[in-house]
């Protein structure tokens, strides 16, 4: 492999993936874009900037290996619980510059079936494949069906009375997708020189009642919070997930309502590539994406 042979992104379907392909390629980088299922209108935009199209399922790591050889270096957008053996067999095919995604969260929880998933992970590509760079981005967030901001923001617009889990105190420093995108196309571009674990966030930390105050503002609604401690729900929430019952919040969740989730350890990121798009901006943008 060379340094023209492509770039390999994976996961071009989903918004962050997207994201990432379109920027390398307006740079005038070679780039191949895999995903599992083709989308017909984001498929012609990404023929459209010059990426080339693919299928790819990170589960088969005899394609990986035989695709190796070809690709300068690697961006694996799906959850490193998922991604990581892929990110293993790249390596072991001679890809020394790769990115792939944790979460902040895993220096924040405990013991935690999801999180402690991604603890191994990282560990294997710590331990595997060094040089590979591992983003722990914060609560990410930005566009329709994030799963996170996205919800907030539709809750806001439908309901005067905000039920507001927990003290409200917690910290928050939500990440923008395509600040992350930036971030990862500048660790395989060489802008960014970095490996290893690297907690990114957002420009602005904030409490849990000032995200909410700010997403409300983005609605254009009025409202209020209505406080909500936390015992009571956590005990109602426990019986009814034990009952089998489907929930929008469940007992894990709700264990972390009240946790700072500011960036642990906050990676050192140059000065040109910090992450710049504010909640207020974001959260508007997102506001008249989702139609709010």
């Amino acid at each position: 492999m060379t340094s023209t042979d492509p770039i390999l992104v994976a996961g071009v379907n989903r918004p962050l993936g997207a994201y990432v392909a379109l920027d390398l390629a307006g740079r005038g980088l070679k780039v191949v874009g895999t995903r599992r299922h083709p989308d017909v209108d984001l498929d012609a935009r990404m023929q459209a900037a010059g990426i080339e199209l693919a299928p790819l399922d990170l589960t088969d790591l005899t394609a990986i290996s035989a695709l190796a050889p070809q690709l300068s270096s690697v961006i694996l957008t799906p959850i490193l619980s998922i991604s990581g053996p892929a990110a293993h067999a790249f390596h072991a095919g001679g890809v020394r510059r790769g990115v792939v995604f944790s979460s902040n969260n895993v220096a924040i929880v405990g013991e935690d079936p999801v999180y402690d998933r991604l603890r191994a992970a990282e560990a294997d590509i710590l331990e595997n494949a060094p040089g590979w760079a591992i983003l722990r981005p914060t609560m990410i967030y930005g566009y329709p069906g994030d799963g996170n901001l996205s919800r907030l923001l539709r809750m806001l617009a439908r309901l005067p009375v905000f039920p507001r889990l927990g003290s409200g105190e917690a910290s928050q420093q939500p990440i923008h997708f395509e600040d992350l995108a930036r971030l990862a196309a500048a660790l395989v571009t060489g802008e960014w020189n970095a490996a290893g674990l690297l907690a990114v966030g957002g420009p602005q930390i904030l409490s849990h009642r000032d995200l909410i105050a700010t997403a409300r503002r983005a609605t254009g609604r009025g409202g209020i919070d209505l406080p909500v401690p936390l015992g009571p729900v956590r005990a109602v929430v426990s019986l009814l997930t034990g009952l089998g019952v489907k929930l929008p919040l469940s007992p894990a969740q709700l264990a972390r309502i009240d946790l700072d989730k500011a960036a642990v350890n906050p990676a050192d990121i140059p000065a040109a590539l910090r992450p710049q798009v504010m909640p207020e901006e974001g959260l508007t943008r997102l506001a008249l994406d989702l139609d709010i």
